[in-house]
Formats: C-alpha cells, structure tokens, sequence
C-alpha cells in the first residue's frame, strides 16, 4: 500500500528525530510502501521589524531575555487568567522559485552547506537524508500535492504536536486539508494542550471530521476531540517510540559518532524549555543525591549554559542522543521525548515541568501529567522541596503497563491501515 506519512521533518529537537523515524519504520517494517511528504514546516513570515528583534534578542543576555519574556507574560494576566493570542494560521507553500531551484543540478549539495551551518546539523541532515531512514519528498508548489494525492492510497498524520496550533501555528498540511477523498488515519498525533482555541476549533473539527480512524498521544486529547467531533471512537496510542523494541535503539545508538571521551558513569541532561537556573539547582540536587559528578548535556537549542558544571555537546545528533541517554546512570530532563527514553530503558530520571505555571495556556505540561500518572510516576515530578522524585521506578509494574499499551496501539495502527 503507498502510504504518504505527515509529520515534523526532523530537525536537533532530538524528539521530532526519533518519533519520525520509529512511525517511518514501524510502517515500513509491515511492508508498506512509505513516502514522507514535507514542506519545510513553515513558519510565520516575520517581516523586517521581525528580523530586527531577533537580532536583538540574540545579542541582549540570556538573563535578560528571561525577565523580558516573564515581564510580558505578566501582562498577559487579566483579573487572574492568562489571555492568550490568536494562533497564526499558516498556508500551503506555493513557492515556484524555490520549486525551481531544487530542480538544479548541485541544488542538494548548495541546499546542505547553506543548512548544515555545525556540526550537529550536519548529522541530523546525513540521518534525514543519506543514511536510508526515509525517503523524504519536499513539496514546494500546490501542483505537488495533487501529484502526491494521485498517487497515494492512504495519509497517514504522524505523532508529536502537529495538532497544537501554538507549535509553529495552525498548519493545514498537518490537518490534511490537501488530500481529496483519500483515506486518512491518524497515529499519535498531539493537540499537546488542555483545549482547543475558538479561532481554530471548528475548522480543526472540519479536518478531523474527514479522518477515518483517529488515535491521540495523551488522554486529554481523547476527550477533546470525543466531545469536537462527537465521535467514540477517536482512540489513545503510544508514542511511535514506543513501538520499536530496547534492542532496536540500542542498534540505533550504536551508530553514534563522538568527539571526546564518555565516562564510565554520568548523569545525562537534556533541556530544551527555558528555566535554566531550576535546570543548575536540579542537577545540582541529582549529584549530591546519587554521588556522580559527571555531567553530561547535549544541546539542541544554541545555549552556552551549562547544569551541575557539566559538559556541554553541541555536536550530537540523533544517534548520539539515544546512545547517551542508554548508556547514562540518571537522566535529567524537561522533554516528553527523554523521559520516553528514559522508561524505554529503565532508567532512573527526574523530570522537571517546562513551565511552572499550569495556567499558561501554551502550557505543555499537559502531556507530562497525562503519561506519568498512566505509569503511577507522577513522583518523578522535579520538586526542590521534596526528594519524593528520588523513589525508585518499579519497572516491573511500569512494563506490563507500557507492554500492553504498545500491543493495542499496533493492533489500532495495522486495522486502520488494512480497513
């Protein structure tokens, strides 16, 4: 069957790497002839007024961002709730020079320099596109998307937050709204938020209406499309990571490359929210709790901070990122994808909320709730005041739960496909 598979291209937020390429797998491991159809992800044009502001942004402090962005959302708070702004629609793409460019010869190796801009771009550029992972097909111009409808049996909409119109705006090609009367499934995918905004909600419910079988990541989501789209049938499925096996990503890992010597035993860090001085104070804690002082933080995000006095990598990519998170003695993070990791291999970890405020409405401390307390893990929440995130995980009971989950997803995800 010719699937066409939408979600995130992959990109250093190692999350969007690794839930790509397990549904690209799973899929392709069943015998299915898989296309993973893109178009860049596109983001709201900024403007010149934008483009000045990031270049201020870039050179004020990070300290002083910081104050910056709690003073605004300040002001964002009336009478007590955070007011939150319209989410920004974004358009297919039908950019014809761009579409013309990539039809020259030597535009792949031109695209690459002008991308790959260090070293850990340029791995995860050789994992998406020179490793056989996938087999990528960027679409420039509407006349793509009808090529690509006619020759498809069946879309397929991939996990991560591809539903959350505050990640990146609301993107029609994540909703399918190019692909005709063909059958569309849904695997994973995230609303990642506790509702919906009222901008969006009945075009989302339009789009979705149009999808024949629907599964969601989090429980919430359940709910929120069950009661949209007054449907009992939308269902709740694991991560994609989830699906391949330990052993699976140990293999995976195995293709690492590093530049420096690992210690024998450290604590891996992985941050990709902004409370960076909660971040030190917590793997601070983590060291004197456990006794290990290496430290361990791959970076996706350009920062220079580092946690508990530890060593930052810059350069790791996907494999270098499974392969320290398996290998680590404690995991400390603010990403959903991490503490996955993290229960995929039985590791002890603390996760630490990227917001401290679960009233922000950008919030994604949704998801985080949602996945510990089906575990029984909320404990594992990252508190200063308490050491009750150091209790052991009892993997026995966590793997009946996880094992369960993962046999009803692929038995959800092989009956969309074959009905």
């Amino acid at each position: 069957m010719r699937i066409k598979l939408v979600t995130f291209a992959p990109h250093p937020n190692f999350g969007t790497c690794l839930q790509s390429y397990a549904l690209n797998k799973v899929l392709t491991d069943m015998g299915q002839d898989v296309e993973f159809i893109y178009n860049g992800r596109e983001h709201k044009p900024i403007g010149i007024k934008g483009y000045i502001k990031k270049v201020i942004k870039r050179l004020l402090p990070s300290k002083v961002r910081n104050v910056i962005k709690k003073n605004r959302k300040q002001q964002g708070i009336v009478s007590g709730v955070l007011t939150e702004k319209p989410p920004y629609i974004l358009e297919l793409p039908n950019n014809y020079l761009k579409y013309f460019l990539s039809k020259l010869p030597g535009f792949s190796t031109v695209y690459k320099k002008y991308k790959c801009e260090n070293l850990q771009w340029q791995k995860v550029y050789r994992f998406t596109f020179e490793d056989g992972n996938f087999n990528m097909k960027r679409l420039y111009i509407k006349r793509q998307y009808a090529e690509v409808v006619d020759d498809a049996d069946v879309f397929v909409t991939g996990s991560d937050q591809i539903w959350n119109p505050y990640c990146g705006g609301f993107n029609p090609m994540m909703f399918l709204e190019f692909a005709g009367e063909k059958k569309r499934i849904a695997y994973s995918s995230s609303i990642s938020r506790p509702f919906l905004p009222k901008e969006v909600e009945e075009r989302i419910r339009i789009d979705l209406g149009k999808f024949q079988h629907i599964a969601v990541r989090e429980q919430k989501s359940v709910e929120i499309l069950r009661k949209l789209l007054k449907r009992d049938d939308v269902q709740l499925v694991v991560d994609p990571t989830y699906l391949l096996t330990k052993e699976e990503w140990a293999t995976f890992g195995q293709r690492a490359n590093f530049e420096f010597k690992i210690p024998s035993k450290y604590i891996f860090c992985y941050f990709i929210g902004s409370r960076k001085d909660d971040y030190n104070q917590m793997v601070e804690n983590v060291k004197r709790q456990i006794g290990i002082q290496d430290v361990i933080i791959i970076d996706c995000v350009g920062s220079d901070m580092t946690y508990g006095n530890g060593f930052i990598y810059k350069d790791g990519g996907p494999y270098e990122f499974v392969y320290l998170l398996s290998h680590a003695s404690y995991v400390c993070t603010d990403s959903f994808h991490a503490t996955i990791f993290s229960l995929k291999f039985q590791k002890e970890f603390a996760h630490i909320l990227k917001s401290d405020d679960d009233g922000d409405v950008n919030s994604q401390n949704t998801r985080m709730f949602d996945i510990l307390k089906r575990y029984g893990l909320l404990y594992k929440l990252y508190k200063n005041d308490s050491l009750e995130w150091m209790r052991e995980i009892d993997y026995s009971v966590v793997n009946e739960i996880i094992d369960e989950e993962i046999k009803n997803s692929m038995a959800y995800l092989k009956n969309a496909i074959n009905n």
